[in-house]
């Protein structure tokens, strides 16, 4: 039986991830660790034979809303594929932990091999009769470097440069980009889990599809379109299900709600196999008790 890699981005709180990592220990799982290469907590982190953190040159600084979160994902991606063969590749993050037990995340897993687990939200802009929207901007012009990220400099930077094009729900002609290879945008979490073949595909592709990557490089938030559109643009458009994370948006903002143990049943009566985001300083109380449950 094939097993399964769990790749995880992290850059904080080693306490935390260690819990993380504890609770993700099975026979049948390899753990592959990016640590944020501004981040010092790697040799904190308490490892096994099943868990490989990346060597440093394979680390990259990540920032916010940059192409950055997206080449730490594909050398996560790529790590994993060169060091074993895989059923599925699943991104998680360090302020993750598992709603249910690793064992049933494992049988879960395995009764679905062929499954891609990934929010898609479609593009209305590239139907050709749909409004435009804010996600669709995030594709249609060319962001520079310097107004991607997330320092106020940065953020005004851009929104002159939104009005100038157009505004969120509109992109003058002038302006618009062309898609590489003539793909359709699609949009969604991050948090991505694909099946052994889609991540095969996808590693063939980019190495012969550059302008692919070139183009994501000025993309607004790349990480939140750069797989869904591969995926959706692949043979393995029609073999997906909803992503595997319980997070709540609630709070609206730029991050989802910091969950707490008021959140429990909430949590707890979800479908999902993990939740996120968690922060063990400011409550970790949900944390023991989701251990408790998985134990």
């Amino acid at each position: 039986m094939s097993k399964q890699a769990i790749l995880i981005q992290c850059h904080k709180n080693p306490e935390q991830v260690n819990l993380l990592l504890a609770a993700l220990q099975h026979p049948d799982v390899d753990i592959y660790i990016h640590v944020d290469k501004k981040s010092d907590i790697g040799s904190r982190l308490r490892t096994s034979s099943q868990m490989h953190i990346l060597p440093d040159k394979y680390r990259v600084d990540v920032q916010w809303a940059t192409f950055s979160q997206v080449r730490a994902t594909l050398n996560l991606l790529r790590y994993a594929s060169h060091h074993g063969e895989y059923e599925h590749y699943w991104l998680c993050s360090g302020q993750d932990y598992p709603i249910k037990s690793i064992d049933e995340i494992v049988r879960f897993l395995h009764s679905k091999p062929d499954a891609n687990f990934i929010q898609i939200w479609d593009s209305k802009n590239s139907t050709g009769g749909g409004t435009e929207n804010n996600y669709d901007k995030r594709t249609a012009i060319y962001f520079p470097a310097f107004v991607l990220g997330n320092s106020t400099a940065k953020r005004i930077a851009k929104r002159a440069l939104v009005e100038l094009t157009g505004g969120w729900n509109r992109s003058l002609s002038i302006f618009r980009r062309k898609a590489p290879d003539n793909v359709k945008f699609y949009f969604g979490s991050s948090w991505i889990c694909l099946s052994g073949e889609a991540e095969c595909w996808m590693e063939s592709y980019l190495k012969s599809h550059h302008e692919y990557i070139r183009f994501y490089r000025n993309v607004n938030c790349p990480d939140e379109s750069f797989f869904q559109t591969l995926v959706m643009n692949s043979p393995y458009k029609d073999n997906r299900e909803d992503y595997l994370h319980y997070v709540d948006w609630s709070e609206g903002g730029n991050s989802p709600k910091t969950l707490t143990i008021d959140d429990y049943e909430k949590i707890s009566g979800s479908d999902k196999l993990m939740a996120r985001k968690f922060d063990l300083n400011a409550n970790k109380k949900i944390i023991e008790r989701l251990k408790r449950n998985n134990d």
